[in-house]
């Protein structure tokens, strides 16, 4: 079986995911482009021709013509491209039809503006109906039910988890509390990120106790007005834009992540935390939730509508060691244990079988 996977970027999770799963089982693969913002160096170390990006119109087209009649499988990053109206222009006029699988890590979102939801409605039905395209949802719970919203049969859904290499981030669950407390925030400094709704329920109860401190690791365009409205306070730390190397030794010093943003497709992030066994905070805007938090008991999940529900669930951690230690631990485990690159595999594996067997 020929199979080859789409992906959008050299984001470090897909770099991975190349060394780690697609290069030793042989499939071969593409990036949709060259940037990344998580990982802006390293397509210098990729061949030029694995990015589409560079090639013209023409020789777009022609690739994916010539990888749809090479391969049994095509996996394709997202449904809304350029990139992806080509492959379903070859495929629409394609005599020998072949599974098209297409990995989401959106979760079912309803637009609420109406011309919006009826071009989403009608597109993505006339896509998912199609008894050849097949699902590869990053989670088990909203991220599949965008697929099946839109029309796209049970038998056809498949689970493939977002994941990341974990032993990048193999932090003990032991950790000393003896010192200083530490929230730590990771990502852009964007508006969606809610970062000053998190230091201000940070401050409304640490603001005088420097035992505790949040670090914010990260850039962005919002990064400058808040650094200087929040710089100020002793026990709030602004790292900056880190090397992966410092970072992870940002997760090794921590204890809590907290992720205030309002929305995310799926928070990966949450996966370097938990692999680096903290303790997640995060809002019911998340994608990851369903799957690594709910009733798994390796983080608690707030609402940062609720004015006080993000600090009054920071000081819970902080003054309950005993139950702050079980959170720890679990998240670690269930990373090491469980939510990898083996589940990943194994996942992977499932769905291409039933796909065969299903065309």
């Amino acid at each position: 079986m020929k199979v080859i996977v789409f992906l959008t970027e050299p984001a470090s999770y897909t770099i991975d995911l190349v060394k780690k799963v697609y290069s030793p089982n042989k499939i071969d693969y593409k990036f949709l482009k060259k940037s990344s913002y998580s990982y802006p160096y390293k397509s210098k170390k990729i061949k030029n021709k694995l990015f589409i990006n560079n090639y013209s119109f023409f020789s777009k087209l022609s690739l994916i013509k010539k990888c749809y009649i090479k391969y049994d499988v095509i996996i394709f990053s997202g449904y809304n491209s350029f990139l992806f109206l080509m492959l379903w222009f070859v495929h629409i006029f394609a005599k020998i039809k072949k599974p098209i699988s297409i990995i989401s890590d959106t979760p079912l979102n309803i637009p609420s503006n109406f011309f919006k939801r009826f071009i989403k409605k009608h597109y993505l039905t006339y896509i998912f109906k199609n008894s050849f395209i097949h699902g590869f949802a990053g989670g088990n719970g909203s991220h599949k039910d965008l697929f099946s919203f839109y029309g796209m049969t049970n038998d056809r859904i498949h689970f493939l988890p977002m994941v990341i290499d974990v032993d990048e981030f193999n932090h003990t669950y032991k950790r000393k509390r003896d010192n200083n407390f530490t929230f730590l925030y990771v990502g852009r400094f964007i508006k969606r990120k809610q970062i000053e709704y998190l230091i201000d329920e940070f401050l409304s109860v640490y603001s005088s106790n420097f035992q505790v401190q949040l670090v914010l690791v990260g850039d962005g365009e919002c990064y400058k007005d808040i650094y200087n409205k929040y710089s100020k306070f002793k026990n709030i730390i602004f790292r900056g834009r880190l090397t992966s190397s410092k970072l992870k030794k940002e997760y090794q010093l921590a204890h809590v992540f907290v992720l205030a943003a309002y929305n995310e497709n799926w928070g990966l992030v949450i996966n370097e935390a938990m692999s680096s066994s903290l303790v997640v905070l995060s809002n019911i805007g998340i994608g990851a939730n369903y799957d690594l938090i709910q009733n798994k008991n390796t983080g608690l999940i707030f609402d940062s509508s609720i004015k006080g529900d993000l600090a009054n669930k920071m000081q819970f951690l902080f003054k309950n060691k005993n139950h702050y230690r079980v959170l720890s631990r679990n998240a670690y485990y269930f990373m090491h244990n469980y939510w990898n690159f083996n589940l990943y595999f194994q996942q992977l594996k499932l769905a291409l079988s039933k796909i065969l067997k299903h065309e």
